[in-house]
């Protein structure tokens, strides 16, 4: 029996994607917990918030070459963070705040920083917990209590 590679359901595409805002490699892209915004992050040393209905860019953070992003979509005050890691260093943004929020090609201010023994491959959140998963096999858990509701 010959296996159906097109599938019977089809996919609507907003009229207003693809976006466009990166100059470089999207390494990432994630929902906010409520689903109304997109974050991405690239290469090109952004990472840019969307708005899911009308495709629009609301908010960018500038000066790092962010590879990874996690923490937008979750609970309680991981909501207003957004945690970044490039290389052997993880950041994380207080999204939510005024005085935090960067201009355009200017970095924003990280609220904490965590050099990690090796490169960073992955990360991970449960409340207050990150994990950081790295290239050559460490496995390092971090307690930020500043995201626990």
């Amino acid at each position: 029996m010959e296996e159906d590679q097109e599938g019977d359901e089809e996919f609507v595409q907003n009229p207003e994607c693809p976006v466009t805002g990166h100059s470089d490699l999207v390494t990432l892209v994630a929902f906010s917990g409520d689903g109304a915004h997109v974050v991405s992050c690239s290469l090109d040393a952004t990472v840019r918030f969307w708005d899911v209905a009308s495709g629009r860019q609301v908010r960018q953070l500038a000066g790092d070459r962010f590879a990874l992003v996690e923490g937008l979509s979750g609970e309680h005050k991981r909501d207003r963070h957004i945690i970044t890691a490039h290389g052997e260093t993880l950041r994380i943004y207080e999204i939510g705040n005024e005085q935090q929020h960067a201009e355009d090609g200017v970095a924003a201010a990280p609220v904490a920083c965590f050099k990690a023994p090796e490169r960073i491959n992955s990360v991970r959140c449960f409340g207050a917990t990150i994990c950081v998963g790295c290239m050559e096999g460490a496995v390092c858990i971090l307690s930020a209590p500043f995201l626990a509701a």
